[in-house]
């Protein structure tokens, strides 16, 4: 602040230009001498050019200091010490700077901040192996990553505010999907996705809905999951499970036949123990088998290559021969394996020998490997007009209730006691579900926990409407009807 007596000096040299006007004039009218009236004239006019460059010189520090200001340069400062009010509009001016200079900071500070967040969030979105688009208001392209122009073939710059319906097409099926049907809902669809130059990439599509603001300039996400790579790699797998599994068949083919005469012309002739040993390798061969057999056959579900060869047949003896042929392996865990057939004569049923015959060795297998030593498995069968139903009953460990909803999932396995002692790879159910349907049938289980399990399916009676079978109802489109080619 400037003192008070100081204050007013800029009105007393605006006084003093008066007086030297007005002194000078006057003199002339009293003394008749021209001399003395130029001197106090020439004096006066001094004083005058002293009190008007002392008026002038903190008003053009000031403005100087302003014209620097205004051309950025914030940290600028005036240095008038007048005492008069020119002092404190040089003080207000330095304030004024400091303020500007500190909101200019702040400003710069919180641009480098957001530029620097800017970039890590660029530099996240790019390297996420998931392409993400995101779309305005007016469905135009804000931003695209990497990985969506990899999948599309549109650089960034070709993606800048165009429509994303003129650059990128998604269809589901042969069906166009808009924009306007996909950003109006959470969407979350395989497409197949054509963007430049007719390029198409096979994605899973999810759209996310943003609250459209002006502030914001957003409508929604995409997220597109590439599945050409994870369907390349899939398809690796099945050819190297298909490729194995055929060159393990053939050895464990010879090994069982040679297996099963050398047993069966030596029952009784050798002593028990040897005779035990070689029935048991048998089993074991069996059963390796029966799970080459069902990678075979899982490799086919999932190409939507496996086929069967519906006809009308007696099923009772293919019944009859896969209990007898499991009655070696329920014996090694003293196991009762019984088939108890209906009292009433059984009608033909519509089914694929071969695939019937596996369904049920996989039932009774299980049946067998999750009982107790001591133990029973019940094979039954009953027959109405429709429909003839086979009934696999333990008195096994049992399913918990929890696990019931996903036992015919692939690979699912339960967790109990007995999974340490019985080695499994939870693909028969998965298999013997897919067979029954394809034959027009129904698989279930019913269990408890600890008081064993009862698997049943069904099969559709042969009926006259019935006995000329459509094969291309139940054969897959790759596979000719009746033809295994494992």
């Amino acid at each position: 602040m400037v003192p008070a007596h100081k204050k007013g000096l800029s009105i007393k040299v605006i006084f003093s230009v008066i007086l030297a006007t007005i002194i000078p004039t006057t003199l002339y009218f009293i003394v008749p001498n021209p001399l003395v009236v130029i001197a106090v004239a020439v004096t006066f006019a001094i004083l005058v050019s002293v009190a008007i460059f002392l008026f002038l010189k903190p008003l053009n520090t000031l403005i100087q200091g302003s014209q620097n200001l205004s051309q950025g340069n914030f940290n600028q400062r005036v240095d008038i010490q007048s005492g008069d009010e020119f002092e404190e509009l040089g003080n207000s001016f330095n304030q004024m700077g400091e303020k500007i200079s500190k909101i200019f900071h702040d400003s710069a500070t919180a641009r480098d901040i957001a530029i620097a967040e800017k970039s890590k969030l660029d530099e996240v979105l790019s390297s996420i192996i998931d392409g993400i688009v995101a779309i305005d208001v007016n469905k135009n392209v804000i931003f695209a990553n990497r990985a969506a122009q990899e999948m599309t073939g549109y650089t960034m710059e070709e993606f800048k505010s165009q429509p994303v319906d003129k650059l990128v097409h998604v269809f589901v099926d042969t069906e166009e999907i808009l924009p306007k049907t996909f950003c109006q809902i959470n969407f979350s669809k395989p497409t197949k996705v054509v963007g430049k130059n007719g390029k198409e990439t096979k994605v899973n599509l999810t759209t996310a809905k943003v609250g459209e603001t002006v502030q914001s300039n957003l409508s929604c996400i995409l997220i597109m999951h590439d599945l050409s790579k994870e369907e390349e790699l899939e398809k690796m797998k099945l050819d190297f499970v298909s490729m194995a599994s055929h060159e393990l068949k053939t050895p464990l083919t010879s090994i069982i036949g040679y297996l099963s005469v050398f047993v069966n012309e030596n029952k009784g002739k050798l002593p028990k123990e040897e005779w035990e040993l070689v029935n048991r390798s048998l089993v074991s061969s069996q059963q390796l088998f029966t799970l080459v057999q069902n990678l075979l056959n899982v490799n086919k579900i999932e190409r939507e290559q496996i086929s069967v060869a519906p006809q009308s047949l007696d099923y009772l003896p293919i019944l009859t021969k896969v209990v007898d042929d499991l009655k070696n392996q329920a014996a090694v865990k003293s196991i009762i394996l019984t088939l108890n057939p209906s009292s009433q004569s059984l009608p033909k049923v519509i089914a694929d020998p071969i695939r019937i015959s596996e369904v049920v060795t996989n039932l009774v297998a299980n049946a067998i490997n999750y009982t107790n030593p001591g133990g029973k498995v019940d094979v039954s069968i009953t027959a109405s007009p429709s429909e003839v139903t086979t009934t696999i009953s333990d008195t096994g460990v049992g399913i918990p209730k929890e696990a019931i909803p996903h036992l015919f999932t692939k690979f699912f396995r339960v967790s109990n006691t007995m999974q340490q002692a019985s080695k499994g790879t939870g693909l028969g159910l998965y298999i013997s579900k897919s067979i029954i349907e394809k034959l027009n049938g129904k698989i279930s289980v019913e269990s408890e926990s600890g008081k064993g399990s009862r698997f049943s399916f069904t099969l559709p009676v042969a009926t006259l409407n019935s006995i000329s079978v459509n094969p291309d109802k139940y054969v897959g489109q790759v596979i000719q009807s009746g033809a295994l080619n494992y």
